[in-house]
């Protein structure tokens, strides 16, 4: 089973957490089920990109984005590589 491992984030998770995670399951969905509330202005209807998160380790096991998701990234703030 997969686990995420959550920074600390002063606003979102001061202490940090590590989920665990079903595979296949949404980075977001996972974080709202554990009272990890962040945003998600669209209700995750994939029109925007307030719910993106920053990937640090463990990239290559996600599934690749698609055309769509990329467009919206192109627009979206605070990315990195």
């Amino acid at each position: 089973m997969p686990q995420i491992i959550i920074l600390p984030h002063v606003e979102l998770c001061p202490d940090g957490a590590a989920i665990e995670a079903n595979t296949g399951e949404s980075i977001c969905d996972v974080l709202l089920n554990n009272h990890i509330d962040i945003d998600h202005a669209c209700d995750q209807a994939c029109a925007c990109t307030t719910c993106h998160v920053i990937v640090r380790e463990g990239f290559k096991s996600l599934n690749p984005s698609n055309d769509q998701e990329d467009d919206l990234l192109d627009k979206a703030w605070g990315l990195e590589p």
